[in-house]
């Protein structure tokens, strides 16, 4: 599939004289140091992904804290978000000028230093900037890098090396969950952070493993090719904006994206307040769903990889399958029946974030995949950005966190309508390539 982007796109990089892909450049090894890198890339993923997935746990003792709102609460975890969206631009540029490894470990710091500082916050515009923004612009140079070092040593087990990393999110999420709940208890919402200052350090290993496939690539390993110009740059993005199939992709993540981290946000505090479960089984109801997802990750990563399975059309119906979850969520009554469906539902992510960047590559190709990851991560951010707060101050106003849920579900239900639109897209592109 990413052999389908658009022709005259192409016309137009050619015409620019832009240096090769990853691909041409270097033959990809499809194993060797590849696995190592598949293995730093799992702990990126479990640290980044367990952060922001868990987040929940910490909206109640958060607004015990600072005396304050779900709405209010909403922003950390929105800012966040959001700051892993400016990362994805900010990575770009660093990745081209010191290559992936010294991004992934400049990340790391930043955000260690970031949760440090979150501990003697005073009050929440201090934890807004070192525990929402500072800290996801850590962690998103951080994220940011890894699957595009993915992309440059698989070509042929592509899908199933993503998703093997990937897997670290479902890992991440199990264990973080359940030690927000235990952090918070023994050492109160500041200790929380110090601990978790000391935890994102582990990201600066990870980075120090991302070797270059070779010493030329060090210093020009970015997905575009190091030493682009800007006015090539410049192509290369006008090129991705024209692209009618990428365009609708990124609206699909904006939309589905943001439906899913309020799911996330609020299942939580529902199962609490509506449900009555104590705040230290609430979070286990998260590590359920990251359970399940992980074992479903390896299946769709086999799958992905199959010729005869389109990946886009899969991605699509997994989506759709996402939001049928999130709308039988809040008819749960108990911890058991909530426990279900959320184990449900993880099968069913496994398929979800792994597959999107891959589908992604499919969609503009390997040439222009670094810089559409961090555009599309961009785009996702002002989605999360806005989404919670405004959803906050819907449940503030009813008292209710399952009308969250709701919200979520008609989010999820657009994207992945959104999803499906891309295959149409695509096809009439491939029809009428002018």
């Amino acid at each position: 599939m990413g052999n389908q982007a658009d022709d005259v796109i192409e016309e137009d990089l050619n015409d620019k004289n832009l240096p090769p892909s990853s691909d041409d450049d270097v033959s990809s090894p499809d194993g060797g140091w590849g696995w190592v890198i598949v293995l730093a890339a799992f702990l990126v993923y479990a640290i980044v992904f367990g952060t922001l997935r868990c987040q929940s746990v910490l909206f109640v003792p958060i607004m015990e804290s600072f005396e304050t709102d779900f709405s209010s609460v909403g922003w950390v975890a929105a800012i966040a978000s959001s700051g892993i969206a400016v990362a994805g631009i900010l990575s770009a540029p660093m990745m081209t000028r010191f290559g992936h490894r010294p991004t992934i470990m400049a990340g790391g710091l930043m955000a260690a230093v970031a949760s440090i500082s979150a501990s003697f916050a005073p009050n929440m515009i201090l934890l807004d900037v070192t525990a929402g923004l500072l800290t996801g612009v850590g962690l998103g140079m951080s994220f940011v890098a890894s699957p595009v070092v993915i992309g440059f040593y698989f070509k042929k087990r592509r899908a199933l090396a993503t998703n093997l990393a990937s897997m670290g999110a479902s890992v991440g999420t199990f264990a973080l969950c359940p030690l927000n709940a235990h952090l918070i208890k023994e050492f109160a919402l500041p200790g929380h952070f110090l601990i978790f200052g000391a935890i994102y350090l582990n990201l600066c290993v990870c980075g120090a493993l991302m070797r270059p496939l070779s010493l030329e690539n060090s210093k020009r390993d970015h997905m575009n090719g190091e030493g682009i110009e800007a006015d090539s740059r410049k192509v290369l993005w006008s090129s991705l904006f024209r692209h009618k199939a990428f365009i609708v992709y990124c609206l699909s993540q904006v939309v589905f994206v943001a439906g899913f981290l309020v799911g996330q946000l609020y299942i939580v505090p529902f199962a609490e307040q509506e449900l009555g479960i104590s705040k230290l089984k609430a979070p286990l109801v998260v590590s359920i769903m990251a359970g399940t997802e992980l074992f479903s990750r390896i299946i769709f990563g086999f799958l992905g990889d199959f010729k005869r399975i389109n990946r886009l059309l899969m991605f699509a119906s997994v989506l759709l399958l996402l939001a049928v979850c999130g709308l039988i969520i809040p008819f749960t009554d108990s911890f058991a029946s909530l426990a279900a469906v959320a184990a449900v539902t993880g099968l069913f992510q496994g398929g979800f974030s792994g597959i999107s960047i891959v589908v992604l590559a499919d969609i503009v190709g390997m040439k222009m995949y670094g810089t559409a990851l961090g555009i599309s991560t961009l785009f996702n951010g002002i989605g999360t950005l806005v989404t919670p707060p405004l959803v906050g101050i819907a449940v503030d106003t009813t008292g209710r966190p399952s009308i969250a849920l709701f919200i979520s579900c008609g989010l999820l239900f657009l994207g992945a309508i959104l999803t499906f639109a891309i295959h149409v897209v695509m096809k009439l592109q491939r029809e009428r390539p002018n």
